[in-house]
């Protein structure tokens, strides 16, 4: 047993035992790997196929190894495949990204043989997604938030919406400005970090008024860095 899960030299034998066992272990670790994307991200949301396209990632990319093997001309071909499918696919984010590339790696380890490594890594990296997720690594404890605010083309938006924000958030900076509509309006997109006692929809209301009663959105999402007073 140790043997086969430790394999000195790596190699599938190119047989219905082979290829079964190798699949079958890519889909199991595939499917532990979707459950844990599933379970850390409940609180963020998810494409509600994602999850069933990693269980399948996983035995799909064993089954391109086997089909390679070693064939340069094969290779290449899969090479442009894969190239026109990243045309075709837009992963959310980087969480997302990290996955994929996890399903090929357990896909590649399987196809490859290497079982007891495959399951191994994946064991670890599964449980140090868990614990990051659990402890809430990385996630801020502030409000922070995207404020993007449409103005008309007549109106100086330079400082004009400052006083709003001073009063509603601990913390904003003026990120983007874009025109939209063919020019008509401008929009503003604003980082801002929200007070705790604020209320939002005083906050929208203050801002419509002075903007001509336009578009304003506040987008809940955790950003990389916020601004401070």
């Amino acid at each position: 047993m140790v043997k086969f899960l430790f394999p000195d030299i790596g190699g599938v034998a190119l047989n219905a035992k082979g290829v079964l066992t190798s699949v079958g272990i890519a889909f199991v670790l595939g499917l532990i790997l979707s459950t844990v994307y599933l379970l850390t991200n409940r609180r963020r949301g998810y494409t509600s196929d994602f999850p069933a396209a990693v269980v399948l990632l996983a035995p799909l990319m064993a089954a391109v190894i086997f089909l390679v093997n070693s064939s340069v001309a094969v290779a290449v071909s899969l090479g442009g495949a894969l190239a026109l499918l990243r045309i075709r696919s837009n992963p959310r984010d980087t969480m997302e990204i990290t996955t994929l590339l996890f399903a090929i790696v357990i896909g590649i380890g399987c196809g490859t043989g290497y079982y007891g490594v495959t399951i191994v890594i994946t064991l670890i990296l599964c449980a140090v997604t868990a614990i990051l997720s659990a402890t809430g690594f990385g996630i801020p404890k502030n409000n922070r938030v995207m404020i993007k605010i449409f103005v008309p083309e007549d109106l100086n938006f330079e400082g004009a919406f400052d006083e709003i924000l001073d009063k509603y958030t601990e913390g904003f900076d003026l990120q983007q400005v874009r025109t939209s509509d063919f020019g008509a309006v401008y929009e503003l997109r604003y980082i801002a970090t929200i007070s705790e006692k604020a209320d939002r929809r005083a906050l929208l209301d203050e801002i419509r008024e002075r903007n001509g009663n336009l578009d304003v959105a506040i987008t809940m999402r955790d950003y990389d860095s916020y601004p401070q007073k």
